[in-house]
C-alpha cells in the first residue's frame, strides 16, 4: 500500500551527455575524462578533494534547490531531510584505499577521502551542505534504490517527520579490475520533495512502493507480484529499468500483457549497472511538457528480487511557468 504522497518542486541532474531534467531520458553517455567540471559546477572551497561521486551529488543537489526558488532554505533546518540511493558509489574509491593502505600504510589516506568508506557519508556530507537537521538515510539495495528512496521521503512526509526532503541517487563508474561489462552508471540524480497537501506541486506529485519477486518462481509467481503494484488502471506510459536475469525476464513478459492499455518502454540494464537510471528516468519523465495532467509510471527490478514502482501524476506545463513560489506552510 501507499503511505503517502510527494509533490515535486525542484530537479536537478549531472550525468554525462545531459545538460539538464529534460534530457534525463536519453541513454546514459560515454563517461569520458573531463565530462564533468567540478570547479564550474561546486565553486568555493572544501571541494576539490571530495570522492568524484560526493560531487556529483552534491552538484545535482545544487541544481535542484535552485530549481525550486528559496524553498528549502525556507524550510525550518529540522524538518530538512534527505534520502539518497547508493550501489557502486564507493566501489571504486575503497578499491583504491585498499591499494593505499596496502602500498604506502594507512597514514598516507586523505582526510577528505577516507570518511567514505561508510557509505552513509555521501547522505552526510548532503546534509552538511545543505543544514539538514532532520535526518538523512542512505538506501543500498540493487537497482530499486532511488525509488525506495521516494517511498522513504513519503513515509516521513506523511508521518511530520519532514516537509522538505532530497531524493537522491547517486553512481559513480566501477574500476576496470570491478567491473564485468561496460555498463557501470556514472552522475546523479535529485528531486526536492515536499508534503502533496500543500497544494504547491510544480512538476506534479508521486507515490511510490516495493515488492519482492522470488528469482527462483519469478515466471510463476510475475503476475501475483507485479498485478497489484500496477493496479487494474495501468498509466498512459510505464518505463521498466529490467536486466536479463530470471526477474527481469519475468517482469518483461509480464508487461506485454499491457501492451494495448499503454505504452511500456523497457530501459535494458546491466547486472553491475547501479541505482541511478530508475531514479533518473521519474525525473526524466517529470520534466517533459503537457497540457494536461499526466499519468506515468517507473518499474525497476534487480536480480536478487528486489522491485519497486514510482507512479506519477505530471502536472502541465503552464502551471510550471507561472508557478508562484511561497514559504512552505508552517507545521499544524
Amino acid at each position: 500500500m501507499y503511505i503517502g504522497e510527494l509533490a515535486v518542486v525542484g530537479l536537478g541532474v549531472v550525468a554525462p551527455g545531459v545538460s539538464g531534467p529534460e534530457g534525463a531520458l536519453a541513454p546514459a553517455g560515454e563517461v569520458v575524462p573531463g565530462w564533468f567540471r567540478a570547479e564550474v559546477a561546486l565553486p568555493g572551497r572544501g571541494y576539490r578533494r571530495l570522492p568524484d561521486a560526493c560531487k556529483y551529488l552534491l552538484a545535482a543537489s545544487r541544481l535542484a534547490v535552485a530549481d525550486a526558488g528559496d524553498r528549502f532554505a525556507k524550510t525550518e533546518r529540522n524538518l530538512r531531510a534527505a534520502t539518497v540511493a547508493v550501489n557502486n558509489t564507493g566501489a571504486a574509491l575503497l578499491e583504491e584505499l585498499d591499494h593505499i593502505i596496502m602500498g604506502a600504510g594507512a597514514e598516507e589516506m586523505s582526510p577528505s577521502s577516507s570518511p567514505f568508506i561508510a557509505m552513509s557519508s555521501f547522505a552526510s556530507r548532503l546534509s552538511i551542505e545543505h543544514d539538514i537537521t532532520g535526518f538523512n538515510l542512505t538506501v543500498n539495495s540493487p537497482v530499486t534504490a532511488g525509488l525506495e528512496a521516494l517511498q522513504i521521503a513519503a513515509r516521513a512526509v506523511a508521518a511530520g517527520r519532514a516537509r522538505a526532503v532530497l531524493v537522491g541517487a547517486v553512481e559513480e563508474v566501477l574500476s576496470p579490475a570491478q567491473s564485468t561489462g561496460p555498463c557501470s552508471e556514472a552522475g546523479a540524480a535529485v528531486l526536492q520533495c515536499e508534503p502533496a497537501a500543500d497544494g504547491d506541486a510544480r512538476y506534479g506529485t508521486c507515490r511510490a512502493r516495493g515488492a519482492f519477486l522470488d528469482p527462483g518462481g519469478a515466471v510463476s509467481e510475475v503476475a501475483g507480484v507485479l498485478g497489484p503494484l500496477v493496479g487494474d488502471d495501468p498509466p498512459g506510459r510505464i518505463d521498466a529499468v529490467l536486466d536479463d536475469s530470471a526477474v527481469g525476464t519475468a517482469a518483461a513478459g509480464w508487461l506485454d500483457r499491457l501492451s494495448g492499455a499503454c505504452e511500456v518502454v523497457v530501459v535494458p540494464s546491466s547486472a553491475q549497472a547501479g541505482c541511478l537510471v530508475p531514479l533518473r528516468r521519474v525525473l526524466g519523465l517529470f520534466a517533459q511538457e503537457h497540457t494536461v495532467p499526466t499519468r506515468r509510471a517507473v518499474l525497476a527490478a534487480s536480480a536478487q528480487g528486489t522491485v519497486a514502482w514510482a507512479e506519477l501524476t505530471v502536472a502541465p506545463h503552464r502551471a510550471r511557468e507561472h508557478d508562484v513560489r511561497t514559504e512552505p506552510r508552517a507545521r499544524a
